[in-house]
């Protein structure tokens, strides 16, 4: 293997690290050094981008390998289509380092050595993900310094873990050359950090304040443990919600009782107004609001006016539904297949008319002041979606229902928890996430994770989740930061393209 393969290595596995395992946040901090220096030993273009997309590969299918099982079982593909999917996905995701190899060898890193800095946050900003991450995600576990996410988003810590990963790329490069080590950037990316730092600490105490001040709500979140292998098994739906039922009958003094996504497999029409009454007489709610997941449908049957929705009906405690949200942010080969009209002709490819997208920001709306923000599945993930929630609707809690089975003995239901954590920061909301076989946890304001179920396990969590009011500057303003390094990002570009142009 060539010494830069081996960087590229590198900087694919210390990139990967701390979505692996939060402990390795701190390989975030070098992780593009290896690839930094690789870059600056190409003679062209090509040799960059090639470089680039093959640590952006590798990063992908080392940070996101259990994709090949969650594909297969919940797409319905054979494990080979599966394998081949897999990797398509990780090869259009490395396009993102591509990018950013490319804009560095082309532009260099300029005064303060930002370009690559602003580059990366642009590229973050823009590039289609199928599950977003970003650079800010690998410091999950440092509280403090994420809390810029309520000013910022992920954007302003991704900014700063970059330049760090650039000046110390400089720093061994101008060592080597003999020259002046770049004492300014690093000077001023450490005031960055310790900022930062200071500014989490402050609002760390100021939000705790006003978590222990706001009102509670007395929340029950059954994770029923449901094998991915029983899940859509007519034969098994009823033990599947006996599972459920029998966990939700020993509970007392709730003032809500939710179930995961789709914990109700049976097909529901979209306009129920009411659940049966021997269901509600079975689960003995004892006075609380009962929210679930199941799969919803408009239209008649196999016609034309048919439409599926993957849905989170709120009902009172005698079963009278007050509200539903459907699922906006549908998953790709799950929920509906990208390009049917090819991929449905080809061999051992399911075909799927799949579900239908919901029409936006719909809380579901407690007596008393609750207002619910629904998100299923991953739409945690998507910081737009929860912003939204709270901009528009007022939303006081975030929900995240999921059945995050499909993933199996993986790294990944911790790691969507990691992903979505952002979400309560950015929002100063609390974000609780009710899953089917786990990770069921509590994220408080701050971004912390104060309660957990064990993955795997039939159990009920009791919370008191705070009902938190008030927009942060995130909320309000959304991803100006963003914006504002995109436009820079563009300023650069368009200027050394006119600068070197023929006259």
């Amino acid at each position: 293997m060539s010494s830069i393969a081996l960087q590229g290595l590198i900087s694919a596995l210390l990139l990967s690290a701390p979505f692996l395992s939060q402990a390795f946040f701190a390989t975030a901090w070098v992780a593009f050094v290896p690839l930094c220096r690789a870059v600056d030993k190409q003679e062209s273009l090509r040799g960059a981008g090639v470089l680039g997309w093959l640590v952006g590969f590798l990063a992908n299918l080392f940070g996101f390998h259990w994709l090949v099982y969650t594909i297969s079982v919940f797409g319905g593909f054979p494990y080979i289509v599966s394998v081949v999917l897999f990797v398509l996905y990780a090869a259009l995701q490395g396009v993102q380092t591509a990018l950013f190899a490319l804009l560095l060898k082309r532009f260099g890193y300029g005064p303060l050595f930002l370009f690559p800095v602003v580059f990366w946050v642009a590229i973050e900003f823009w590039f289609p993900f199928l599950f977003p991450w970003h650079l800010a995600n690998s410091q999950s576990s440092v509280i403090s310094f994420i809390q810029t996410a309520d000013l910022v988003g992920a954007y302003g810590a991704s900014f700063l873990v970059m330049w760090c990963n650039v000046i110390l790329a400089r720093a061994l490069a101008t060592r080597k050359e003999g020259s002046t080590l770049p004492w300014v950037p690093a000077l001023i990316c450490a005031i960055g950090v310790i900022g930062s730092l200071a500014y989490g600490h402050l609002r760390l105490g100021r939000v705790a304040a006003e978590i222990k001040a706001a009102p509670k709500l007395s929340v029950a979140s059954v994770q029923g443990n449901i094998p991915v292998g029983m899940k859509w098994d007519p034969q098994a739906m009823k033990t599947n919600l006996a599972a459920h039922v029998k966990l939700t009958r020993d509970i007392a003094g709730a003032q809500l009782v939710i179930w995961p996504e789709s914990a109700v497999e049976e097909w529901l029409p979209e306009s129920l107004p009411q659940l049966p009454r021997e269901f509600i007489d079975l689960l003995e709610l004892k006075g609380a609001h009962f929210i679930f997941g199941a799969r919803s449908f408009s239209g008649t049957f196999a016609g034309p006016n048919f439409k599926a929705f993957n849905t989170a009906f709120l009902t009172d405690t005698h079963g009278r539904v007050l509200g539903r949200y459907h699922k906006q942010v549908l998953l790709a080969f799950g929920e509906y297949l990208p390009f049917s009209s090819i991929l449905s002709k080809l061999p051992a490819m399911p075909f799927a008319d799949g579900f239908t997208a919901g029409d936006g920001p719909r809380t579901l709306d407690l007596p008393g002041g609750g207002k619910i923000a629904p998100l299923i599945c991953y739409e945690d993930l998507m910081p737009e979606l929860s912003r939204a929630f709270v901009r528009q609707t007022k939303a006081n809690l975030l929900l995240n229902i999921t059945n995050d089975a499909w993933y199996g003995r993986s790294v990944a239901p911790w790691q969507h928890a990691q992903l979505a954590q952002l979400r309560a920061i950015e929002t100063r909301r609390t974000l609780l996430r009710v899953t089917n076989t786990g990770a069921t946890t509590v994220i408080d304001a701050t971004g912390a994770t104060v309660q957990s179920l064990p993955t795997f396990t039939g159990a009920v969590m009791n919370a008191n989740v705070e009902l938190l009011e008030g927009e942060t500057a995130y909320v309000r303003f959304g991803d100006w930061f963003a914006w504002g390094i995109s436009f820079i990002s563009l300023a650069v570009v368009l200027m050394y393209w006119k600068k070197n142009s023929p006259a």
